[in-house]
């Protein structure tokens, strides 16, 4: 009797789960939030599709207004995203398939795993790049596009359009990249154990270095100062300060030319030239200095320079240079050519003009451009 009785309230248990399962019992809000990994955001609530919890756009979201969009724009070093909620758009009567494009149509919209409600287009921080625009004033470097939406992969009616851009203070790095042509030189560097580093050299036009010079040369007057600018671009710039050793000019391409004529030497200026101004060396990943135009006395009517670099890790070596005339007098010049890096060529202002732009000798170039060079110049045992 008592196994049977055992038996009977087993029974009777079962029949009264298997009821209060079908029965639809209110799920506790917090016990919901919990079993999203991540919070949910206003847009979105936290609820179980296929069998997977997470973070879905609200069933009840209603909008009419196209504003109520506010695109989210990320304008960060090497690239441009523009994002837009995809629950704002199913609100706006978007379809599931949502395509979006900037102006050139190969930049198409992408969806990001970990941006599950998001769609978003990513663009180089380039001019020209994804139909990118660029417009420059003195202070900013200004890339502007369209992010243009259509529901579904026909295209038939009028499509949303919305307009932004991101703005860039200019500096040395910024002024490169947006530059079209800029006269840059580039270096890899590797360091044992510690990777591969990357070193740009490029001439401006200005005290700021936000103007790089652009094109096959630099043409300068006489009187005009040359900005040279280096930067480390790919590396561990919290270690390695960049340090320019050995600077100097040549009246041809070959950095191993016997006519030379240093602006910087083992680290120091070349004390010589009061046109000389180093800004930055070995403090930071840049290093700028600047000179006076001139031009080599002689049958020579261009000029190449050339920058030795050292990666200076300043955890272990004194990289700001310290500079005195005995030291310069008596310190030897060993330069290493797989450190060098090579800019130019640079010529005078009208040289073209006088028919001397092909950096041979010349006797009647010589002749005629003598009377007018700046000559601060020289050969390189002056200095």
């Amino acid at each position: 009797m008592v196994g049977s009785g055992l038996l009977w309230l087993a029974s009777v248990s079962c029949i009264l789960m298997l009821v209060l399962a079908e029965q639809q019992v209110p799920i506790d809000p917090t016990t919901v939030k919990d079993k999203c990994d991540r919070p949910c955001r206003p847009e979105e609530e936290c609820r179980s599709v296929d069998g997977v919890w997470d973070c879905f756009c609200k069933q009840d979201l209603n909008s009419s207004d196209v504003h109520s969009l506010q695109p989210q724009l990320d304008c960060g070093p090497t690239e441009i995203k523009v994002s837009l909620d995809k629950c704002r758009l199913e609100a706006l009567g978007f379809g599931e398939q949502v395509i979006a494009y900037l102006q050139d149509l190969n930049c198409s919209s992408t969806t990001k795993p970990e941006e599950r409600n998001w769609v978003s287009i990513v663009s180089p921080v380039q001019a020209g790049a994804c139909g990118n625009t660029l417009e420059r004033n003195q202070t900013h470097a200004i890339y502007k596009n369209m992010f243009s939406l259509v529901d579904d992969f026909i295209i038939r009616d009028t499509i949303l359009n919305i307009n932004f851009q991101c703005a860039y203070p200019l500096d040395m790095k910024v002024s490169l990249e947006m530059a079209l042509q800029p006269i840059v030189s580039s270096l890899n560097i590797s360091v044992g154990g510690e990777g591969e580093f990357t070193v740009r050299m490029a001439l401006f036009q200005d005290q700021n270095y936000t103007s790089p010079y652009e094109g096959d040369a630099a043409v300068l007057s006489v009187e005009s100062m040359l900005y040279v600018g280096a930067i480390l671009e790919r590396g561990d710039t919290s270690r390695f300060n960049l340090l320019l050793k050995n600077c100097y000019a040549t009246p041809t391409k070959d950095r191993t030319d016997p006519v030379k004529y240093f602006i910087i030497r083992n680290s120091c200026p070349n004390l010589k030239d009061s046109t000389i101004h180093v800004e930055e060396n070995g403090m930071s990943s840049e290093s700028r200095f600047s000179v006076q135009m001139f031009m080599f006395a002689g049958n020579y009517d261009l000029v190449f320079l050339h920058c030795e670099v050292h990666l200076c890790d300043f955890l272990s070596e004194e990289c700001q240079p310290s500079c005195s005339r005995s030291r310069l007098r008596s310190d030897g010049v060993a330069i290493d050519p797989a450190h060098v890096l090579d800019l130019g060529p640079i010529t005078r202002k009208g040289a073209q003009s006088l028919g001397v732009l092909s950096g041979a000798p010349s006797v009647s170039g010589f002749l005629l451009t003598w009377p007018v060079l700046l000559l601060p110049v020289l050969l390189t045992w002056l200095f």
